[in-house]
């Protein structure tokens, strides 16, 4: 199975009375202070993006190394504009890299860069995967995925539902306690020892639940397939 490059997403609740020039300005403040591959400084920052006529505004930020890439995308803050309690509403950022690439150090990016981005953001979930993959592994599940999407009180892989463990997963204190029902004290407990990296990130948790650049997509399935239980997922 051919894999698409290397992405990863993270979520952040957004909020009316937080303008999205305030969250601009605040995460490139906090980003300017990471290093290399991800901080920004030296780079040219846009100003915080326009919704104009649109729901969104979107802005890129160019790096020097070839094939990465950090695009967001914030919520329109209109009063009017009522927010459901669903990812579809959520500011985003988005990472994308290919795992191959001479200039970056795939376990790097994995154990130490990305929860950096995480803290600035602000991020309540933060997932990274091989595109390909979380489709597959879903379409093997599709049945068991629909009566998921078919519950109006779920939010399949949101605010308050985890179905796919990624390569990497962040999940704020308030997600661990909606999807899992315990805090991320007995998440820890619960993977230590049976994954790369496991430990508390702000008010969550940060998992690396594979770091090998080649993982297959058989092995991506087998490590949902026997730490999902673990967790109590179904």
């Amino acid at each position: 199975m051919r894999r698409s490059n290397f992405r990863f997403y993270i979520h952040s609740r957004a909020s009316h009375d937080t303008s999205i020039e305030t969250r601009h300005t605040a995460f490139a403040a906090r980003m300017m202070k990471l290093p290399p591959p991800l901080g920004w400084k030296g780079l040219n920052v846009p100003p915080a993006p326009d919704c104009g006529d649109e729901l969104g505004a979107s802005f890129e930020i160019v790096y020097a190394i070839p094939g990465l890439e950090l695009d967001g995308r914030y919520i329109y803050r209109g009063e009017t504009y009522k927010y459901e309690d669903e990812a579809f509403y959520d500011d985003k950022v988005w990472i994308s890299f290919a795992p191959k690439s001479a200039e970056i150090d795939y376990r790097s990016m994995l154990h130490e860069h990305f929860p950096g981005v995480v803290v600035a953001f602000e991020g309540y979930a933060a997932h990274g995967y091989f595109g390909g993959y979380v489709v597959n592994f879903e379409d093997l599940h599709a049945a068991e995925l629909q009566k998921l999407q078919d519950r109006p009180d779920i939010d399949v892989n949101g605010r308050n539902n985890i179905f796919t463990l990624n390569v990497v997963q962040y999940w704020d204190a308030e997600l661990c306690q909606r999807a899992l029902g315990y805090g991320r004290d007995e998440v820890i407990k619960r993977l230590s020892g049976k994954v790369p990296l496991v430990r508390p990130l702000m008010d969550g948790v940060y998992v690396v639940f594979n770091d090998n650049p080649d993982l297959t997509f058989e092995e991506f399935c087998a490590y949902n397939d026997r730490l999902k239980p673990v967790l109590g997922l179904q």
